[in-house]
């Protein structure tokens, strides 16, 4: 029997907006062969579209951890299917100086564990003037896992990703 939290997500993957997203080649979860061994709930993978750089993956991988889904928010940060393990900080998208796409997904901070975003379980808890400063981005128990999917997509695809 499946935990509550390990249903609810379940039934966010069938939504049609997750569903969407696969079909948009957007996102979707991680093939069996980019997973790590014994890879079981709340540990979940997936991938993510990225536009297209010069030397840059076309998609990148996406270690989270949905423990207490969607009461408690998501935490994760980029996975590399080879090694099976967190991906290595020079391979992590870079984003332009300054950027908010460079401020997100920092590898100063936390040494790359978790995004640097109000969404990221890690992130959030270090940050109590979030809610009041960002309060459109704070996770609530309304949000899904596509709210987390778009976010973090749409940062790939702006123009602020540099590449590798």
């Amino acid at each position: 029997m499946l935990a509550p939290d390990q249903r609810l997500f379940e039934a966010d993957l069938s939504s049609v907006e997750y569903r969407d997203g696969v079909a948009k080649g957007l996102w979707a979860l991680a093939e069996t062969d980019a997973l790590p061994n014994g890879a079981a709930w709340p540990n979940v993978y997936f991938w993510m579209a990225a536009a297209r750089r010069t030397d840059a993956p076309d998609r990148y991988y996406v270690a989270s951890n949905l423990s207490g889904y969607r009461s408690v928010p998501p935490t994760g940060t980029f996975w590399d299917p080879i090694r099976k393990a967190a991906l290595e900080l020079g391979k992590r998208p870079k984003g332009k100086p300054g950027s908010r796409f460079a401020m997100v997904f920092r590898t100063d901070w936390e040494n790359g564990r978790a995004f640097y975003h109000p969404y990221d379980r890690l992130a959030a808890q270090g940050h109590g003037e979030w809610p009041k400063e960002q309060p459109h981005l704070i996770w609530t128990s309304s949000h899904t896992i596509v709210d987390y999917l778009e976010e973090f997509q749409s940062l790939l695809t702006c123009g602020d990703y540099l590449g590798v």
